[in-house]
């Protein structure tokens, strides 16, 4: 009996802390159109009042409804049954479908709805000027001591790359990303310090502060990368790093 009874105590534990992991999950519905809704995940409101985009930690369980009522009562109520997964980060965009009724579609991220029309796609004169000017401006602005990469990445590739290295949920991720991209391309100091921002925790930040230092244009200026961490402790390490580096 007392066997039976210990059994049963894991499997009930076993579920508790399997509850647990699952709340690490979440949801983000938008409607990248704007349109004014309101999320119902198994019944309960998440959202006070109606919004484009809403974001909500997932119940625990194999499935879990998900309800949206929309602000514009002539738009028809959408349901959709959504199987669990843990640690995962579930994307559902709110659009018309080729009949014109609206559904949920389950995307990649929030990125994968964003289109460039042909009036925004820069030409390639436009482009060039840009970039040029951009460069001249990088080198009016800093200077470079010989020992950092050449040719510092365009700002607007730069720009695109940063998207995609956001895109993840996690550091990790993000933070294998974000060498890539430093690896592939030569970096300024202020591109190293926008990807730094991208990043939730101190300990990523400083990692990829310090590998970043072999990938940067201008590491003359490299000290200014420390704005972007906000410990102290982190601040100091770095420039141990750079001055080891010297």
């Amino acid at each position: 009996m007392k066997i039976k009874h210990g059994f049963i105590l894991a499997i009930m534990m076993s579920f508790i802390c399997l509850g647990a992991v699952a709340q690490l999950s979440k949801i983000i519905v938008f409607a990248p159109k704007g349109e004014k809704f309101t999320l119902f995940i198994g019944g309960s409101n998440q959202n006070s009042r109606p919004e484009s985009r809403v974001e909500a930690d997932v119940p625990s369980g194999p499935t879990f409804k998900i309800l949206v009522t929309f602000s514009d009562p002539s738009i028809k109520e959408i349901s959709k049954l959504v199987f669990n997964k843990i640690n995962t980060t579930f994307y559902y965009k709110v659009d018309k479908n080729p009949k014109g009724v609206y559904v949920l579609e389950s995307t990649s991220s929030e990125w994968s709805d964003v289109k460039t029309t042909k009036s925004e796609i820069p030409q390639p004169e436009a482009v060039n000027q840009k970039t040029a000017a951009s460069k001249e401006n990088v080198k009016t602005e800093k200077s470079t001591d010989g020992k950092g990469c050449s040719d510092p990445m365009e700002e607007s590739a730069f720009l695109a790359s940063l998207i995609s290295v956001s895109t993840p949920p996690f550091d990790p991720p993000k933070l294998s990303a974000a060498k890539k991209l430093a690896s592939q391309h030569c970096l300024t100091t202020t591109q190293v310090k926008e990807v730094i921002y991208i990043f939730e925790s101190e300990s990523t930040r400083l990692t990829f502060a310090k590998f970043a230092y072999d990938h940067t244009w201008d590491i003359k200026n490299y000290s200014d990368v420390a704005d972007a961490l906000h410990s102290s402790k982190s601040k100091k390490d770095l420039e141990d790093y750079i001055n080891s580096k010297k």
